[in-house]
C-alpha cells in the first residue's frame, strides 16, 4: 500500500521502460530520503516501443476522440521490478478509465493488478470515477487519487515539505533529475 509519508511515484513502468535509469533514480531517492517510498505503476500491454521512445502509446493518440484506439497494442510483458520498490498497476491499456464501463474498469483493474503482484491501482492520465472507486474497494485495492496532492515533478517546482510526488522518468536525463532537487 502507499503509505503516509515521502512518496516518489514513477508512471508508465513497462518493458520498454530504461530500468537502468528507474533503477537509479530510485536508489537515488531512497538514499537521499531516508524511509522514502518509490511506486513503479507498471502497465503490462503496450505499442512497440522503438518508434515511441519509453511510452507505452504513441502521443498522437492524445489527439484522437476515440478511446478503443489504445485497445490496439502490439506486445506485452511484466518489466523487472526490484524488491525495493513497490510495485502498483497502471491498468491493461492505457485509457481513462472514466471512459470504460464499470465491468470493463474491473477487468482492467483486477487484472492489471494480477499481473503486477499488487493491490494498488494507479489510474491512467490520473483519471478515475465513482466506478472505479467501487472496484477497488470491492476488490480491496488501493486507488491512488491525483487529488490527495500528487504534483508532477515535470511541471512544478521541487517543495521539500511536499510528500506525494509523480514523474514520467523517460522526460529526465539522469542531470536533469538530479538538478530538480535542487
Amino acid at each position: 500500500m502507499i503509505r503516509r509519508g515521502k512518496v516518489f511515484r514513477f508512471d508508465d513502468v513497462c518493458i520498454y521502460s530504461d530500468m537502468e535509469m528507474h533503477n537509479r533514480m530510485a536508489r537515488f531517492l531512497m538514499n537521499r530520503f531516508q524511509n522514502c517510498q518509490v511506486v513503479f505503476a507498471i502497465s503490462p500491454l503496450l505499442f512497440k516501443s522503438e518508434k515511441y521512445k519509453q511510452r507505452i502509446f504513441p502521443k498522437i493518440l492524445n489527439a484522437h476522440s476515440d478511446h478503443t484506439r489504445y485497445y490496439q497494442v502490439d506486445d506485452v510483458g511484466l518489466p523487472d521490478v526490484p524488491g525495493a520498490v513497490t510495485k502498483a498497476a497502471h491498468g491493461l491499456f492505457h485509457v481513462d478509465h472514466r471512459l470504460l464501463d464499470k465491468s470493463v474498469q474491473e477487468a482492467s483493474i483486477v487484472a492489471s493488478c494480477s499481473l503486477s503482484g499488487s493491490r494498488i491501482f494507479v489510474p491512467p492520465f490520473n483519471k478515475w470515477n465513482s466506478d472505479t472507486e467501487e472496484v477497488c474497494k470491492h476488490h480491496g485495492i488501493q486507488l491512488v487519487k491525483f487529488e490527495d496532492g500528487w504534483r508532477c515533478m515535470e511541471y512544478e517546482e521541487w517543495d521539500e515539505t511536499h510528500d506525494l510526488w509523480y514523474i514520467h522518468a523517460r522526460e529526465f536525463t539522469w542531470d536533469k533529475f538530479v538538478r530538480y532537487f535542487g
